[in-house]
């Protein structure tokens, strides 16, 4: 008898100890890999804004004037003259974007007029009438001419400058008019002195043409096809693809420009790349594209990691309905599927056990909180919570899983930014890199088999000084 009633206890506690405890079958992961899709190598802009001063090219331009013209003209009839043109000064700059110059000149002229001319009388031609002389200029001011030059500015694929340039003024300040034969002899020296202008416009062009962006082009080229390490995250990768040059601009004697280096920028865990290729021809911009550019990388979270943080912000937390208890033990994080994650809660307290909760990851940029939302009971579990126990269906429990499960990654990734950072300031060949990370957001987010991967595109820029 005493047996019997044993056997009996012994099955009734047994079975309000099963009753108790919720145990349903833990839910199968599908479709989930051990990495993440690989990141393409996005195209990026590096801008480096080039000066050059003009004034060394402008003196030497300065020096190919001639200080003195001289001209003659002397026919057996009519107006015989002969001239002496003098450079006062010589000055070029750069106003409106366009490059001037102006030469400032005086003259004195001496002629004779003969109405009549023969060589019946003579071996030589000699003048029938009184030769009448006159000139200005001598014993007296002197006549002054002004002179503006016109500089168009281009740049050839060599990477070298092309100018034009071409008399676009040429103006007598103070006329030299003989009132008796009413000549203009400014006339006479212009076209003289035109043609001495015409070889200077030709020297410019010339002394110009030495400037070249060639070098600067060839060194960014080469430097620029660069890995950087960054600790813990691999290598920067820098592949240069085309190289542009803005239209030069011109202002206070000094000719501003910018080259610009497209490259393809990745990130991954190889220290090798692709080797540089030959220098391209020359792409001519109106303007230059920001300087800044986008890095995409893979922030990695480990699911243990993510379980101790949930667990303690939630463990022994209770909730009570009516005459049920509840206590959060622990929260356990493991991948689903391509886009959930999957929560293991212990509890006890009335039942005991484990539920299976399953979540969308998602994270904000403003406030960089990694969040999991759309939280609901698997549907194992759900099936179990309808036959023995519906008041787990509390919102009260997804409400405080919701706050346990929320991630500032704030500091994480001001301490990413800091580290990108700090090794993008370094000496590259001839070129000085500094790099600031202004932005990072989280674009994907990829569960896999043993980590979450956040996605994250980091906006930078990058100062390259030559």
């Amino acid at each position: 008898m005493r047996v019997l009633k044993f056997k009996i206890g012994f099955f009734l506690l047994v079975l309000i100890s099963s009753c108790r405890t919720i145990l349903p079958e833990a839910p199968t992961s599908v479709n989930l890999t051990d990495t993440p899709p690989a990141i393409n190598s996005g195209i990026n802009s590096i801008v480096v804004p080039i000066e050059i001063n003009l004034s060394a090219y402008f003196k030497q331009a300065n020096k190919t004037v001639p200080a003195i013209t001289k001209g003659s003209d002397k026919p057996c009839n009519g107006i015989r003259y002969e001239f002496e043109f003098q450079k006062d000064s010589f000055n070029i700059s750069t106003v409106n974007n366009h490059l001037l110059s102006e030469l400032h000149g005086s003259y004195w002229i001496k002629m004779e007029y003969c109405a009549a001319c023969s060589d019946l009388l003579s071996a030589t031609p000699i003048c029938l009438a009184p030769i009448i002389p006159f000139s200005c200029g001598i014993n007296e001011k002197k006549p002054s001419l002004r002179i503006r030059f016109a500089t168009e500015l281009n740049i050839d694929e060599n990477y070298g400058l092309n100018t034009k340039t071409s008399i676009d003024e040429l103006k007598s300040l103070n006329p030299c008019e003989v009132t008796l034969f009413r000549f203009d002899a400014t006339d006479e020296v212009i076209k003289e002195v035109r043609k001495t202008l015409k070889k200077q416009c030709d020297e410019t062009d010339k002394q110009l043409a030495t400037i070249s962006f060639q070098k600067e082009a060839k060194d960014l080229w080469k430097d620029m096809n660069q890995s950087i390490k960054i600790p813990y995250l691999g290598y920067v990768h820098f592949e240069p693809i085309s190289l542009s040059l803005v239209k030069p601009r011109l202002n206070q004697n000094k000719l501003y420009t910018t080259l610009v280096l497209n490259c393809k920028t990745y990130l991954n865990q190889n220290s090798i790349k692709t080797p540089s290729t030959e220098l391209p021809k020359l792409n001519i911009v109106s303007s230059a594209p920001k300087d800044t550019f986008d890095l995409f990388t893979d922030f990695e979270l480990n699911y243990d990691s993510i379980s101790q943080l949930f667990t303690e912000q939630i463990k022994g937390k209770t909730i009570d309905f009516n005459k049920n208890h509840f206590e959060f033990n622990s929260v356990a994080v493991s991948g689903l599927d391509k886009s959930r994650l999957v929560l293991a809660i212990q509890f006890s307290g009335t039942k005991k056990g484990v539920l299976y909760l399953q979540g969308v990851p998602q994270f904000n940029n403003e406030t960089k909180l990694l969040e999991l939302t759309k939280l609901e009971y698997d549907l194992k579990t759900k099936s179990i919570l309808l036959k023995s126990a519906k008041w787990l269906f509390s919102n009260r429990i997804y409400s405080e899983l919701e706050k346990a499960t929320k991630l500032d990654l704030t500091n994480q990734f001001n301490d990413l930014r800091k580290m990108i950072d700090q090794n993008l300031q370094k000496k590259v060949g001839d070129f000085s890199l500094s790099g600031k990370t202004h932005d990072v957001t989280v674009v994907h987010i990829f569960p896999t088999a043993e980590h979450l991967y956040l996605r994250t595109c980091l906006k930078a820029q990058l100062n390259v000084k030559y």
